[in-house]
């Protein structure tokens, strides 16, 4: 992962927002971490400036920023469409997006009503024309590859009295019969869904979109906003798929640490947050 100096992150966000408006060159900076791959500059109210930390990312962010623009205003949210092209330096990449107002709603938390609209509208996304700037499915812990590396790498690694119950979730997601495959988001839930009160008004990184089933929203949404909110929104059938997606969630991260070279402590905690999920939860 690369370290991005102060002096270096400044001239990035200069080279980004060169062609806005001399207000939004001039605004406030607030810098935010993004999970661990991303980070955000804030320009006090007019736009967001996102920050790759891998090194030589750059192709990857126009790609997703590509996926991102061809999405129309349509959709009946907002999404950080582009204010600038992706710039780089010293082999890190950023790029200006429009700024979503408000923030995530609490865990557990959000009108069934507004989460199944936003379902709907993900899933209408024809997915056809954005073949090429999609992701594979299950990118995150492995893509095509994800059933060895949890049998091989990650399954291994557990606590012995729940290996087997890990097995079994990781066969059952393997096993899920096939069904129409529709644009997913691919992390529908928590900080990437933005309300303002009652209502959502944005949804932040699509890095996942892939051709996926609505499962796998579905499954995001859940397990943010509350599992028992899920027969509001969508059929038993797809709630049940959900359900298996979801019993492998803790293994994907567990999976994403090891694909990313991610410290050995870091690993560890991955692997006592599956260990312990595993025991309440299967």
């Amino acid at each position: 992962m690369g370290t991005i100096e102060s002096r270096t992150l400044h001239i990035l966000v200069d080279a980004a927002v060169e062609g806005l408006p001399p207000a939004a060159q001039a605004a406030p900076r607030l810098t935010v971490d993004i999970g661990s791959a991303h980070t955000v500059v804030l320009l006090d109210g007019t736009a967001a400036v996102r920050i790759a930390r891998d090194p030589d990312t750059a192709a990857a962010m126009r790609k997703r920023q590509q996926l991102v623009d061809s999405i129309p205003d349509s959709i009946g949210f907002l999404l950080p469409w582009s204010l600038g092209p992706v710039v780089e330096l010293e082999g890190f990449s950023a790029v200006a997006t429009r700024l979503i107002p408000g923030g995530p709603c609490p865990a557990g938390e959000g009108d069934p009503g507004q989460l199944q609209d936003l379902l709907n509208s993900v899933s209408s996304i024809a997915a056809e024309p954005l073949e090429g700037l999609l992701a594979e499915p299950l990118a995150f812990c492995g893509g095509s590859d994800w059933y060895r590396i949890q049998c091989e790498e990650v399954l291994p690694r557990l606590d012995q009295d729940v290996q087997g119950r890990a097995a079994d979730a990781v066969a059952a997601l393997a096993n899920l019969e096939p069904v129409r495959d529709v644009f997913a988001h691919g992390d529908l839930g928590g900080h990437n869904v933005f309300w303002e009160g009652n209502r959502i008004v944005g949804v932040l990184d699509w890095d996942l979109a892939s051709r996926s089933d609505r499962s796998t929203d579905l499954a995001c949404i859940g397990v943010w906003n509350g599992w028992d909110k899920l027969p509001l929104i969508a059929g038993a059938a797809e709630v049940r798929r959900a359900a298996i997606r979801r019993n492998t969630f803790r293994l994907q991260q567990v999976a994403f640490a090891l694909l990313n070279g991610r410290p050995t402590d870091e690993i560890g905690q991955a692997v006592a947050r599956a260990n312990a999920w595993l025991r309440e939860s299967l």
